[in-house]
């Protein structure tokens, strides 16, 4: 009796001690978790709108190499550009791409592929197919530049994507200048015309 009598147990200070330790290095834990799961999470909506970009560029390509003419231009009230094709050729006579605002993102730019001849990219065009989203800025994303001497026409792509919230972070910029390669080469005197799509 007397030995178990003799059997000190834990004070009420170094339990209070031990929570005290406990706790502190589970609060650093929960924070490395917490870190962890909101990095990995921006960035899987980063890899997200960078591959959705990817293919947005693989399939204006594939339209403009086809084309034989573009233009960019205002459509409707939204900046793009507007191909047209031969007879027989990949597409219907026009096709037209759009930035327009997002629903998804204030303040970001959703891009649009449309074959309407009027109301292009807008929601009473029932051709109009959803391609990318996250685009930080409609302006320039989209210029056919002067022709030049002995040259087939070009487009000139610019995407600038981000699904931060701020669209200042994480810019992805996807920039090509692309061959009209079914048109008419600009000769090598004299001026070249600049074409206009209907």
């Amino acid at each position: 009796m007397r030995r178990l009598r003799a059997e000190d147990g834990y004070t009420l200070v170094e339990l209070l001690i031990v929570m005290v330790l406990m706790a502190i290095v589970l609060g650093a834990l929960t924070t490395l978790w917490v870190s962890g799961s909101n990095t990995e999470l921006r960035l899987n909506r980063q890899f997200q709108a960078q591959q959705v970009g990817r293919l947005a560029l693989d399939r204006i390509r594939t339209d403009i190499h086809c084309a034989n003419a573009a233009q960019a231009q205002t459509l409707g009230a939204y900046p793009g550009v507007k191909l047209a094709f031969p007879s027989g050729g990949c597409s219907s006579s026009t096709v037209s791409w759009c930035a327009v605002p997002s629903t998804a993102m204030t303040g970001r730019y959703a891009l649009w592929r449309s074959t309407a001849t009027s109301n292009i990219c807008t929601a009473s065009d029932a051709s109009r197919l959803f391609v990318a989203d996250y685009l930080t800025t409609s302006s320039g994303a989209f210029s056919t530049p002067a022709l030049v001497n002995n040259g087939l026409e070009t487009v000139s792509v610019d995407f600038r994507i981000s699904a931060s919230p701020n669209a200042n972070a994480d810019v992805y910029e996807l920039k090509d200048a692309i061959v009209v390669r079914n048109s008419t080469r600009c000769p090598s005197s004299g001026s070249c015309a600049t074409v206009t799509v209907p």
